[in-house]
């Protein structure tokens, strides 16, 4: 199982990690709203940033070969698509580049923010906003953020446990029908797992918590994101 290692958090003494989960999403937020706007240059720039950004996390790219699978196969079809579309290379790169930067901006953030951190910062905030159950939605968040890993997990048992069964089937929608509900049944037994240690932890989603603190570290990356992104706009 040392593949389904995609989206998950990884415990580390980086500067992501030691970065408070609010920085992180406001940086996200940032880069993604830019490079919408921003020249291929521009886009190049920042994606060159956000790989350099990736090893300094230490991303294990080989453990990820499986899951990027399928990344690499909607690059492919945005770079295709985006010039039948427009007849431009430029165009094509740039949508391919922009796809690449909210890919690594969302491995990034997913490998160096634990759900429970990002529901301590944000349940502070939104129990602020009116009508709004701050530490509700922040639970549902963090909730959310735990189970999706759980899908390329299933994923990965289930083809695994095929292919150790040497399991064929020469009718393609009687085998994917198959593949489609093992996982299905892989993951409402990890739901049931999870949900079983919430109750033994008597979780209560309305309840608050201690909120992280902003540190020095939050001011540097968000001060380098920041330039990054106003240089990547004059490019």
């Amino acid at each position: 199982m040392a593949e389904a290692l995609i989206f998950h958090y990884r415990q580390q003494n980086t500067i992501l990690c030691k970065a408070n989960p609010l920085t992180k999403v406001a940086a996200t937020i940032a880069i993604c709203l830019v490079i919408l706007s921003i020249s291929l240059n521009g886009l190049l720039l920042v994606s060159a940033a956000l790989l350099i950004a990736t090893h300094v996390q230490k991303l294990p790219w080989g453990r990820y070969k499986r899951e990027l699978k399928y990344f690499a196969f909607l690059l492919l079809l945005i770079l295709i698509t985006e010039y039948l579309a427009t007849q431009s290379y430029v165009a094509a790169s740039a949508a391919f580049t922009r796809f690449v930067c909210i890919i690594l901006c969302g491995l990034l953030i997913a490998d160096s923010t634990a759900p429970d951190d990002l529901a301590r910062s944000l349940g502070g905030i939104l129990e602020r906003i009116p009508f709004i159950h701050g530490w509700e939605v922040a639970s549902s968040i963090e909730l959310t953020l735990s189970i999706l890993p759980m899908i390329f997990d299933a994923t990965l048992e289930v083809v695994t446990a095929r292919k150790a069964r040497l399991q064929r089937n020469r009718n393609p929608l009687g085998s994917l029908t198959s593949l489609v509900s093992g996982i299905f049944n892989l993951l409402l037994d990890k739901a049931e797992d999870l949900s079983l240690a919430l109750e033994a932890r008597q979780f209560d989603p309305a309840r608050p918590r201690p909120r992280l603190p902003y540190t020095y570290v939050d001011v540097l990356l968000f001060t380098l994101v920041l330039v990054l992104l106003v240089v990547a706009s004059v490019l």
